[in-house]
């Protein structure tokens, strides 16, 4: 890959990442976290379009309760 196109994929990665997390911590809701993630610039190299965007915040809301469980019961799931 390319150094700008490596460039390009981390900063969409990086800028769909802060979203998420604002969004996992609900400091935003999920048609504000579709929104920006939309707006995010080269966001198809992220692998996230507008087909999947709400798979994406599903799962991610999905792997975080998860793992705020486990710390909740001792890394056993109940």
């Amino acid at each position: 890959m390319g150094q700008v196109k490596k460039w390009a994929t981390e900063c969409a990665e990086n800028a769909v990442g802060c979203v998420i997390n604002d969004y996992l911590k609900n400091k935003i809701n999920t048609e504000d976290a579709k929104n920006k993630i939309m707006k995010i610039e080269n966001v198809n190299l992220a692998e996230v379009d507008e087909n999947n965007v709400d798979e994406v915040l599903f799962y991610a809301k999905e792997d975080y309760n998860s793992k705020r469980g486990k710390e909740y019961h001792g890394g056993i799931k109940q």
